[in-house]
């Protein structure tokens, strides 16, 4: 056990609620002690807050309400995305002051390494940040969620499989990691709870739940439930020329860009030794699986 048994996870959205429950599965076999959810307002989170989750409303702004946020914490976890990604920085400067010892930053999906443009630049200030204030940190590649992708909520992205449509951006045909939020959590929690502070310091872990090409899920999707998809296609020239002509439209610049990093062979969080290897006995949920649940 790493002896970290105090969290805080700064949001409750996407993919911080799976976190939260995660927690709060193990604070009955003693591995966790403390569930802290950081979010601008607590109303709302009925069923965790029932759990024993504890809301704390704080202000991203404020250093002292943060660092008072965060007193006897042990690992601050975020979830944070988008445009709030860049107040990780002051997150980590009250978490180091409050005596954190261990902090996650959103790492999710796609590996940031190297990369300097759009959020991914914002990613890599943060991690720097962490080492310029000594705070410890680990980093966890998930590759896009597959409950999130598929579930017909977030059909920009071409996915529309509830409706039979899909769209197939680029050829399809290159191998990404899916994983699903809740085992993306699973993931996480256990390694926290398991690894040695040594084992986890500045180490990105990554994780896979099914390496597969779109083409492959699309396949098995059709010959399991008996269903033909709708396909419109998109070349990958033509979401070049998009992401070129529209680089700060939220569809023909990041969505059709995050294509383009799937069609480049960066949708892989890392090789076939590297993925899950700290925790041998996972089994994720497989993508098409998840597609057919009720």
């Amino acid at each position: 056990m790493s002896g970290y048994q105090t969290f805080a996870v700064a949001g409750a959205g996407d993919i911080g609620r799976f976190i939260i429950q995660e927690l709060l599965n193990h604070v009955s076999d003693g591995s966790v002690e403390t569930v802290v959810a950081l979010t601008r307002t607590s109303s709302g989170y009925d069923e965790l807050k029932e759990q024993g989750a504890v809301f704390k409303t704080v202000d991203y702004s404020s250093h002292s309400n943060l660092v008072a946020a965060l007193q006897g914490i042990d690992v601050v976890i975020s979830s944070l995305s988008g445009p709030a990604l860049s107040v990780q920085i002051p997150l980590a400067d009250a978490a180091k002051e409050a005596g954190v010892k261990h902090f996650v930053p959103c790492e999710y999906g796609n590996p940031s390494g190297g990369k300097t443009y759009g959020i991914f630049g914002i990613k890599n200030r943060v991690r720097l940040h962490l080492l310029d204030i000594g705070l410890p940190y680990s980093q966890y590649y998930t590759g896009p969620w597959s409950d999130w992708f598929f579930n017909g909520d977030h059909a920009e992205f071409g996915f529309d499989i509830p409706n039979g449509k899909t769209i197939l951006r680029g050829s399809g045909n290159v191998p990404i990691s899916w994983t699903a939020r809740v085992d993306v959590a699973r993931y996480i929690v256990y390694v926290l709870t398991h690894l040695s502070p040594t084992e986890l310091k500045s180490k990105p872990f990554a994780i896979e739940g099914e390496r597969s090409t779109i083409n492959q899920i699309i396949e098995e999707y059709e010959a399991r439930s008996g269903k033909k998809l709708e396909i419109t296609y998109e070349s990958t020239e033509f979401l070049e020329k998009q992401v070129k002509e529209h680089p700060d439209d939220f569809e023909n610049g990041f969505i059709r860009m995050l294509f383009l990093e799937w069609e480049r062979g960066e949708g892989t969080t890392g090789t076939s030794e590297d993925v899950n290897k700290y925790w041998p006995e996972f089994n994720p949920r497989k993508v098409v699986d998840i597609i057919l649940s009720p």
